[in-house]
């Protein structure tokens, strides 16, 4: 489904979901107007979207500080709970603050270069770590299993045919690359990965530029020898 198709489907909802962008609240419903303006068709630009994965799973409510509601807050978690004045201010945004260590998200807020969601979640959750992140990453229902990822799943639609005929003049280069130890579900495609996966993007850059780091003169360096000549051969990208 394109963007926008989903973005017109998906505003009607009666679904809440409290934002902080640049200091404005928004909500899923059709009359906002910052999301009618998401809905417009993509302008094409240079720009790359960068997803930080946290696999191990990161602390929402110490991230940014619920401070409408801080006596909840607190009695939830009175072992862990951040002191009020030690919570880092969001200009123009008093419901909330920030962990008192996230001094360079701040600075970047106050330069209007970071937004951040709250209360992003789904209805009657299992509480499985493994469940909530097949979700996250398919973007599928809570009720439904879906073997493909929501960024793969666009990926496809915008480059119909992929891995076939590609690389091309007109797309080079690769369409996502996935960096670290595991492949995620995110640019898993309907048929094929939409994306290439670099555990070491140093190592990676070694390979691309012909740099290699000594080998032992032994039985071992010269299968390491063998498998790094395999793996440039084997490089569709590495021009």
């Amino acid at each position: 489904m394109k963007r926008r198709s989903f973005l017109k489907q998906s505003l009607p909802m009666a679904t809440i979901l409290p934002t902080v962008l640049d200091g404005f609240n928004i909500k899923a419903f059709a009359s906002d107007a910052m999301l009618k303006a998401l809905a417009l068709p993509p302008v094409e630009t240079d720009h790359v979207l960068v997803i930080v994965q946290l696999t191990g799973g990161n602390d929402g409510l110490n991230t940014l500080i619920p401070l409408t509601d801080y006596s909840k807050y607190v009695a939830a978690r009175t072992n862990i709970a951040i002191p009020q004045n030690r919570v880092l201010s969001l200009p123009g945004y008093q419901q909330a603050g920030l962990h008192p260590s996230m001094t360079g998200m701040q600075a970047l807020y106050k330069e209007g270069k970071l937004g951040m969601v709250q209360a992003v979640g789904y209805p009657v959750p299992s509480f499985s770590h493994f469940r909530a992140t097949d979700i996250w990453m398919s973007g599928s229902d809570s009720n439904s299993n879906i073997n493909s990822g929501w960024a793969g799943r666009y990926l496809n639609d915008q480059y119909q045919g992929y891995p076939s005929g590609y690389p091309t003049s007109a797309m080079p280069d690769p369409l996502a690359i996935q960096i670290g130890s595991t492949l995620t579900l995110t640019c898993q495609g309907p048929v094929v990965n939409m994306g290439m996966s670099i555990t070491d993007p140093n190592s990676f850059y070694n390979l691309v530029n012909g740099v290699q780091d000594p080998v032992p003169n032994n039985y071992m360096g010269s299968e390491l020898s063998y498998v790094r000549e395999v793996a440039r051969q084997t490089n569709k990208y590495s021009t």
